[in-house]
């Protein structure tokens, strides 16, 4: 069986071009993944976590734990937090940590831009121990782990209920480094680009919206990927159908009382030709905790353009 799973996991990550940064479903309310200026866009300091499983019942499929902070900035408008995002696929398991960083310039009536920044790594560990050899004491089987430094640039624009995002949160490559240390390089070791977009549309009564978002990601060795939601929210709370672009289609449901307390979950089931095959699909669960934010001085609120906080995309 785990010769079966040998075969299929090396094979998938080909076909669907190849292994590239983690992804989650809920990257709206994960954005700060993506993008460090998307740090502390919040009224409220939260810590947020994430834990996604692909391919339910394959042996070695990937699985993606994220846990995030993030902290808003308050009247010296600069917002920081951190994250760490570990993502275990058969033999190899990657841990990235780093500290973000957001600075918020108003730019005009309820309109902001946040400037973000982050520096941490990516810790990487093959485990060939999990493989059943016929010599357990193959050279070409030893134990790696490495560390590889980066860091990232973002900007982030917010009005009242639309967002924009641009980032590359991981501005080195180490494809060369890599191959230097006898690991095979994938795409997910080259610059990324992400531009994501945002905006809710009041319909009907008080509190009901239309929700429209989306993420773009480019690498250079590797196709395009891009995520499409599309649904309603009620308050803060939101069920969204998923498209991502030749690999799946979901929904996802998010609540959100707008208390200390929030949760979500999203299914994705595989549409790509081979991953089809697998009768198995992706699930995901959410949990983020709000904390008691900071006092927000009437200078702070006047600076900021009154910006209200119930219409705020977060």
């Amino acid at each position: 069986m785990k010769k079966v799973n040998f075969v299929l996991m090396s094979i998938i990550p080909l076909i669907l071009t190849a292994q590239q940064d983690s992804q989650v479903s809920f990257y709206q309310q994960n954005l700060q993944l993506y993008n460090p200026a998307a740090t502390g866009l919040g009224d409220h300091p939260s810590l947020s976590s994430s834990l996604r499983s692909q391919w339910t019942g394959v042996e070695g499929a990937p699985v993606v734990q994220a846990f995030n902070l993030s902290v808003p900035g308050g009247e010296k408008k600069l917002g920081y937090g951190a994250y760490i995002v570990v993502d275990k696929t058969f033999v190899e398991r990657q841990t990235r940590l780093f500290s973000t960083f957001s600075y918020r310039v108003l730019v005009g009536k309820n309109k902001l831009l946040y400037l973000g920044i982050q520096g941490g790594g990516n810790h990487i560990n093959l485990n060939y121990n999990e493989i059943n050899v016929a010599h357990q004491d193959d050279g070409e089987l030893e134990n790696i782990t490495r560390f590889y430094p980066n860091i990232g640039l973002g900007i982030h624009f917010k009005s009242n209920n639309t967002y924009f995002s641009v980032a590359a949160p991981l501005l080195f490559g180490h494809r060369k480094t890599k191959s230097n240390d006898a690991i095979s390089s994938v795409p997910a070791d080259d610059p990324h680009l992400y531009f994501s977009t945002g905006t809710r549309v009041p319909i009907l009564k008080k509190h009901w919206e239309i929700i429209a978002h989306s993420l773009l990601r480019w690498v250079q060795y590797a196709p395009p990927s891009a995520v499409f939601n599309l649904g309603i929210g009620y308050q803060k709370s939101e069920f969204l159908f998923t498209h991502q672009h030749r690999t799946s289609f979901g929904l996802s449901f998010f609540f959100d009382s707008n208390g200390i307390m929030s949760a979500g979950y999203a299914y994705q089931f595989p549409t790509h030709k081979l991953t089809s095959q697998l009768k198995t699909g992706n699930h995901e669960l959410i949990l983020r905790i709000k904390f008691k934010p900071k006092k927000m001085t009437p200078l702070e609120n006047k600076e900021d353009g009154d910006l209200d906080p119930q219409m705020m995309i977060n």
